[in-house]
């Protein structure tokens, strides 16, 4: 069963590794890797046993997989917005051996069956180990989005080097914006950020600094779809 809030983290998503920006970005890298992350709400028939019964069996396989092979958990504020989502998982899918990723995909589809919404995106690089362990890490923020398809060159550079800036903020423990993988299946989302806090205070003083709320009417204006989590480590 689920505690701390309801969530469990098995692992860490060490994939995320020499992606990093700002805090974190001199971190020692390893090999190339593939982090996928999907964000999903339960249908609301789904009974409780359920959530529970495939959630634990996603938990467990990323457990019996090895460290840093990803993690699952579920969003720890009750605040409603239509773009947060209830749960994440990140799996570091080559970090699978090919049973793993037969029974990885199995449970893709239960899960599918069960969710009424999702927004999945993949990441690779070469990435620096004990991205999501990191002493100290408390709360990660996880955005996807999409650009509207008439957003030009210049405001999406713009958008994301402004979403970037937000890395070097003081309370920043680990930082990532990149542009997804295009594999990920008709859910796909164009860009994901993942941001990693010591405390749920410091992710509050990110979500509220200046530089933050600035360029929130311009993303607006130029994003078609957000999708977003906040999840206890």
């Amino acid at each position: 069963m689920l505690n701390r809030r309801d969530t469990i983290v098995l692992g860490a998503s060490a994939a995320m590794a020499a992606l990093t920006c700002g805090v974190g970005a001199s971190a020692k890298t390893g090999d190339a890797a593939r982090l996928e992350t999907r964000l999903f709400n339960f249908k609301d028939d789904v009974p409780a046993e359920k959530v529970a019964e495939i959630t634990d069996k996603i938990g467990a396989l990323i457990k019996g997989s090895g460290p840093g092979a990803g993690m699952i958990g579920k969003n720890l504020s009750p605040t409603p917005f239509k773009t947060r989502f209830e749960w994440i998982y990140m799996i570091q899918t080559d970090a699978l051996n090919p049973r793993a990723g037969r029974r990885f995909h199995e449970l893709q589809a239960e899960l599918a069956s069960l969710c009424r919404n999702e927004a999945v995106s993949a990441l690779g690089g070469r990435l620096p180990a004990g991205f999501a362990a990191a002493p100290g890490v408390g709360v990660r923020h996880t955005v996807m989005f999409n650009f509207k398809p008439d957003a030009t060159v210049e405001a999406r550079d713009r958008n994301v080097a402004a979403i970037a800036a937000m890395g070097k903020l003081p309370m920043v423990r680990h930082y990532v914006v990149q542009r997804a993988l295009s594999d990920t299946g008709p859910n796909g989302m164009e860009w994901q950020v993942i941001g990693d806090f010591a405390s749920l205070a410091d992710y509050q003083a990110y979500a509220e600094a200046p530089v933050h709320t600035a360029i929130r009417e311009d993303f607006t204006a130029h994003t078609s779809r957000v999708a977003f989590l906040d999840v206890e480590v």
